[in-house]
């Protein structure tokens, strides 16, 4: 979702690459869904493994899912800066589809928020400083 969020900024300076510890072998319809509803196509495609990455360099590393900072270790990614954005998964231990689907939207709510404030105040402010 983030990465899909930073795209929509449509920003040609911007090379973003997204992968997972243990990426899934799809992308969840509802998630599809709840990301359409605010305007932003996330297509379905093949999540990445993080390995795909190593051993590159990148100015920022956003981090996002269960745990805090301290405990997210992504080895052999090298970064300058790193951003963890933690969240439960909106899939353990929901009771239904609805629950996950209301967990998604609020998941999605909170990086539009996250990543409008990246983009704007940190990447642009960074930039413009250059």
């Amino acid at each position: 979702m983030a990465e899909a969020i930073l795209r929509n900024f449509n920003d040609e300076n911007l090379c973003i690459y997204s992968a997972g510890l243990d990426p899934v072998d799809h992308v969840s319809t509802i998630a599809m869904e709840v990301m359409g509803e605010a305007g932003i196509n996330l297509k379905q495609s093949v999540p990445h493994n993080f390995s795909e990455y190593a051993d590159m360099d990148f100015d920022y590393l956003i981090t996002v899912g269960e745990g805090t900072n301290e405990e997210l270790t992504i080895p052999r990614v090298k970064y300058k800066r790193k951003l963890h954005l933690g969240f439960k998964s909106p899939y353990k231990g929901a009771k239904s589809q609805e629950e996950i689907r209301e967990r998604c939207c609020a998941v999605r709510d909170e990086l539009l928020s996250e990543m409008d404030y990246f983009y704007h105040r940190i990447l642009k402010k960074r930039h413009s400083q250059l």
